[in-house]
């Protein structure tokens, strides 16, 4: 990738974190391979502010080494947290003690063959980091299916028509699973979150996307390298510790093959 893109990929990645500190209902995010460009810039021009951040853990091993540590601290009850939002109802319509068997690892990109139909707790869910205006078309599927690992697409063209591709930016992917944990609807996350520029419609429905229903999400190339401001005033807000997330930084050095100043 480009400077201009690895610092797009930073941004994402500190939207990812904002919008997961604000959510109603959080995960536990990962950033795995964090070394090299991205850590350097985090450390020198972002100040080292991610040291501070919660609810976020920065590896530098690979997205499986994250998976692994993520289930672990899933299973064993490490993350502090509980089940909620769209998670607790469905929890409900469960044999009690099948829940917590349902997790799995899940790497998403479009190119999959399979659909994602909701979330499932105690699952980690793998987002490639890569920033390449599409010149690297199916980098991420091929990674997964080298190491054997289930992948999915987000069910985008169930519930959207698009003018566009189906792909969106890291941080973009991330939203939409936190407001599917609010709203248990994908409808309604990928009205709230999908760019307008994308040029997106509900299937079934004249509605198009406006300005009010993108007026939470930043466009990642336009996206500024700002520190996090803090909260004014603390709220209180519901752990959801049943879903992890990975953001795969490794995508980032191989597609690029550059090295950092």
């Amino acid at each position: 990738m480009s400077d201009g893109e690895r610092k797009s990929l930073a941004s994402q990645i500190t939207r990812s974190y904002s919008d997961n500190h604000r959510a109603p209902f959080r995960s536990c995010l990962f950033v795995s391979s964090f070394g090299g460009y991205l850590k350097e810039r985090y450390d020198t021009v972002l100040s080292g502010n991610h040291r501070s951040w919660k609810g976020i853990r920065f590896l530098e091993g690979d997205f499986e080494e994250a998976a692994r540590q993520a289930d672990e601290l899933m299973k064993g009850g490490d993350l502090g947290a509980k089940l909620a939002g769209a998670f607790k109802q469905r929890e409900s319509t469960q044999p009690a003690g099948t829940y917590a068997e349902s997790g799995e690892v899940v790497y998403l990109t479009s190119d999959s063959p399979d659909t994602l139909t909701e979330l499932k707790p105690y699952s980690t869910y793998i987002i490639g980091g890569i920033v390449d205006k599409n010149r690297h078309k199916g980098i991420c599927y091929k990674r997964a299916m080298d190491r054997g690992m289930k992948t999915a697409k987000l069910p985008i063209g169930d519930y959207m028509k698009m003018t566009s591709r189906f792909v969106l930016a890291t941080n973009h992917v991330v939203e939409i699973m936190l407001r599917w944990l609010e709203l248990g609807d994908w409808a309604k996350a990928f009205l709230q979150v999908i760019p307008k520029r994308k040029g997106g419609t509900l299937r079934n429905s004249d509605r198009i996307l406006n300005e009010s229903s993108t007026a939470s999400s930043t466009h990642a190339e336009d996206a500024y390298d700002e520190p996090l401001e803090r909260d004014r005033t603390e709220r209180e807000k519901t752990v959801e510790a049943g879903r992890s997330e990975i953001l795969d930084d490794k995508l980032a050095t191989e597609a690029g093959k550059q090295q950092p100043p």
